[in-house]
């Protein structure tokens, strides 16, 4: 059975990005950008000119037209100004990406820079993940695409030579924020290293950091540790009484490291601080 699908802007901007494929494919429309997961299946594109889009090959192709083979992990970028027509030999799982063209690269004008080819680490990975949660966790997860999508096209035309780089501020989105933060109070008992947080957030660690830190005012260490605190905090109101199974359960190395951080928090270490509670007045800010 052969599934056809366009892939248009909501506005009617231009004609459909036609492509034909045999096998599951997977479709989702994210107002700005398209993404299309098609299995290890023949591949034919109709490109016309117009919308811009990624394709990224899961595994090695080879051109109907002949040609060498291109190697998995490689990408391509089309961008407008010259419709094309690509068709696979034989069987290649891909990854379409649509999306809206940035201003940086509205000056591509010549046909030799019409079609844009590269391998990089940073569009695999992301790549990579855009199929795991296509594929376990779908239209769910439709911020998490979106934000993985666009970061995707980025690095894409980053590293292709097709747009400039760009500084810009760390940006966590709340999304990704409340996965860390879930995170953390999932697992407040065990380690949790910045490397195991950034993973959650699918981003590397140094740009998590920073991220994180302009997201909470916090480092991921001191915002975990005041989870922690504040978990110990509510636990001795509810009444726990064994100070080290509490430290054991809330995360911290013993009941010595649990008095030291409690004290420095909250000005009381947890023997007095409960005492207090028992006595009745209100607890310390």
């Amino acid at each position: 059975m052969t599934l056809r699908a366009s892939l248009t802007a909501p506005d009617g901007a231009g004609p459909p990005l036609g492509l034909a494929a045999q096998g599951p494919v997977t479709l989702v429309d994210l107002t700005r950008i398209w993404i299309r997961h098609q299995t290890l299946a023949p591949f034919r594109l109709e490109y016309d000119g117009r919308r811009p889009m990624l394709i990224f090959l899961f595994s090695p192709a080879r051109p109907a037209s002949g040609g060498p083979a291109i190697p998995r992990g490689v990408f391509s970028v089309l961008l407008p100004g010259q419709p094309r027509s690509l068709e696979s030999a034989g069987p290649v799982e891909t990854l379409a990406v649509a999306f809206d063209l940035p201003a940086a690269c509205s000056k591509v004008k010549s046909p030799e820079a019409a079609l844009l080819r590269g391998a990089d680490p940073g569009v695999r990975a992301l790549a990579h993940e855009i199929r795991r949660v296509l594929l376990s966790e779908g239209d769910q997860a439709r911020d998490y695409l979106a934000g993985l999508a666009d970061t995707l096209v980025t690095r894409a035309l980053q590293v292709s030579g097709a747009e400039p780089p760009r500084r810009r501020r760390p940006d966590l989105a709340p999304f990704n924020l409340r996965r860390v933060q879930e995170h953390i109070d999932s697992r407040l008992a065990e380690r949790i290293t910045v490397e195991e947080l950034a993973s959650v957030a699918g981003l590397s660690r140094g740009y998590f950091s920073r991220a994180f830190q302009a997201a909470t005012g916090e480092s991921p260490h001191q915002f975990v540790l005041t989870r922690r605190l504040a978990e110990a905090r509510q636990r001795l109101e509810a009444g726990a009484e064994d100070l080290a199974l509490l430290a054991v359960q809330t995360g911290f190395s013993s009941h010595a490291h649990l008095t030291t951080a409690f004290g420095h928090a909250f000005g009381l270490t947890p023997q007095a601080y409960r005492r207090r509670q028992l006595a009745g007045p209100a607890a310390p800010d």
